[in-house]
């Protein structure tokens, strides 16, 4: 039963991927003319807002990614070890769990030209009256979708790096380093972030992908002439005819990924050549106090930047009336949460829906794979879960798609729910696997010889034992469920209208308090979520020592 339930769960998951690239390669060569008529990239390649939006794609993604690096290795060499870095640790979890698309609204929010940061400034030292013209956002250069992939990429690279760094020993390091004369900067440089990129290698690239490939984001921060090469795919598989250039485009994106990804590794192939050399030349270098202040600065500001952004939901979602130039809201409400039913309570009980199920399925999945790894029943598969996070998904979600409208299960719940498991569960996986292989068999070993069974072992032991990276990964779970907008967008069929897709189809022509509103909920929900989890195991351990305390 063991081995047959891992198989199942690595069929369940691996099959939608192989299901999503055969439905975009069979229309994209033109084999399914009921579907996707035509050759798709003689259509793709003739259309005029290719060549730019593949353009605008890698620029926003390639720089946005080399600032997240750029920044999260700034921030790890000017930051580690002082009150800036605990300030960090304790804000970027709870921005983490912010969705991009809520981000997004509070960034537009922010930094327009009618934003926040202008009105605090305006009218004494600006003088202005209007909001000026000056700019715009979006932006039609791409920078505003810059900025908000890097607020939001910035906390999870960080905090991966984070997490691999009492696998390094960084103090022993840096005693070393200073002892043989070398300044902090460069004991960084040298000793700490070599073995530091080899553990986090796998997420920067997760979120290279991410960003040439992302759509929710691009929508609200990008341009609309040209947009982005992912949303240009989008528009063109809602237009009539073109689902097979649409599928060529997708396949492209995929091949571009790839493309990127070799190049990552070739670039980092030439900087550790590059670094070796300098390592040996055995200059010291000097401290650079000034240096390290700017930098954090730098990272003290991106941190406001972020927590401003998240403010700006809250106070928009209160907002009576709020006219420019005031800096604060002249008149406070709550009917932007209690009488919207229409706008807030119908996306949030369908948002809920899914998580739940995810939440359940998700963790249930996890733990049952790893039951049956533990076992011996299954290999260790770790580089299957990465697929989906390696691919766009754009890629997958329109041959999936494809496959769901020939077997007419398009629309359904449980279509878009089991989209939402496939791309919770590698999250869940990874997350339980440290603690789960890392758990001391005695305890095991000491139940069984008390007469306990395997089911009791597990249920009375084991997952006691784990109970709060087993939280943590259920709420990573309605996380990711809760931000899934192009899953529910293709398969839901217009169907499933969750606080994501209103979110993103709302903003631009709805009141600006019922988008901050929408935006703010859901960002709430895995905030909440999180706090949960990492509350009551807590509370239970509490509780637990208080009634043995008393006995």
């Amino acid at each position: 039963m063991t081995r047959l339930l891992g198989c199942v769960i690595a069929v369940l998951f691996s099959l939608p991927l192989l299901v999503g690239l055969a439905g975009s390669v069979v229309p994209a060569i033109g084999l399914l003319p009921e579907l996707a008529p035509g050759n798709g990239f003689a259509r793709l390649f003739d259309d005029p807002r290719f060549q730019p939006s593949v353009l605008l794609s890698l620029k926003t993604g390639l720089l946005a990614t080399a600032l997240t690096l750029l920044i999260t290795l700034l921030t790890l060499v000017c930051a580690h070890g002082t009150r800036l870095w605990r300030w960090l640790m304790a804000f970027l979890p709870p921005l983490l769990a912010v969705p991009h698309a809520a981000m997004a609204v509070g960034l537009v929010f922010l930094i327009s030209p009618s934003g926040w940061l202008v009105r605090l400034v305006t009218p004494g030292i600006t003088g202005l009256e209007r909001p000026p013209l000056a700019w715009v956002v979006p932006d039609s250069g791409g920078w505003s979708l810059i900025l908000g992939l890097v607020v939001k990429e910035v906390p999870f690279l960080l905090l991966a790096a984070a997490a691999q760094l009492s696998t390094i020993n960084v103090e022993s390091s840096l005693r070393i380093g200073r002892t043989l004369g070398y300044s902090p900067s460069r004991c960084w440089s040298r000793l700490i972030l070599p073995q530091l990129y080899a553990r986090i290698r796998l997420t920067l690239l997760i979120i290279l992908v991410f960003n040439v490939s992302v759509v929710d984001m691009a929508i609200l921060l990008g341009p609309g002439n040209p947009p982005t090469f992912a949303v240009f795919l989008l528009s063109l598989v809602n237009e009539p005819g073109l689902r097979a250039a649409a599928s060529a485009g997708a396949l492209l994106l995929a091949a571009g990924a790839i493309t990127l990804i070799v190049l990552v590794l070739i670039i980092e192939k030439l900087i550790a050549t590059l670094a070796a050399y300098r390592r040996e030349s055995g200059h010291r270098g000097k401290a650079l106090g000034t240096l390290r202040r700017v930098g954090q600065v730098v990272v003290a500001s991106l941190l406001m930047l972020s927590v401003s952004a998240m403010l700006m939901l809250l106070l928009w979602s209160v907002a009576r009336r709020w006219r420019f130039p005031n800096a604060l809201p002249t008149q406070w409400t709550a009917e932007n949460w209690l009488s919207r039913s229409d706008l807030v309570l119908n996306p949030l009980l369908c948002t809920l829906s899914f998580a739940l199920f995810v939440v359940v399925f998700a963790t249930g999945s996890a733990i049952a794979w790893l039951e049956s790894e533990r076992a011996g029943k299954m290999p260790r598969l770790d580089w299957l879960w990465y697929i989906p996070l390696l691919i766009p998904q754009v890629t997958l979600l329109f041959g999936w798609q494809a496959m769901a409208l020939l077997l007419r299960v398009d629309g359904q719940w449980l279509t878009v729910a089991y989209a939402h498991w496939v791309y919770a569960l590698p999250y869940v996986v990874l997350i339980l696997a440290v603690a789960w292989r890392e758990f001391d068999p005695n305890w095991n070993s000491a139940a069984a010889v008390l007469g306990a069974g395997y089911w009791k072992i597990l249920f009375r032991v084991r997952l006691p034992l784990l109970a709060k990276p087993v939280a943590q990964a259920a709420a990573v779970a309605l996380a990711v469920s809760v931000a899934q907008y192009l899953p529910t967008l293709l398969l839901g069929a217009g169907r499933h209208q969750t606080l994501a897709i209103e979110l993103v189809t709302s903003f631009g022509g709805v009141d600006r308090r019922v988008i901050a509103t929408l935006a703010a909920l859901q960002s709430l929900l895995p905030l909440i979520a999180f706090v949960a989890a990492l509350g009551i195991p807590s509370l239970r351990q509490s509780a637990k020592q208080e009634s043995h305390a008393v006995a």
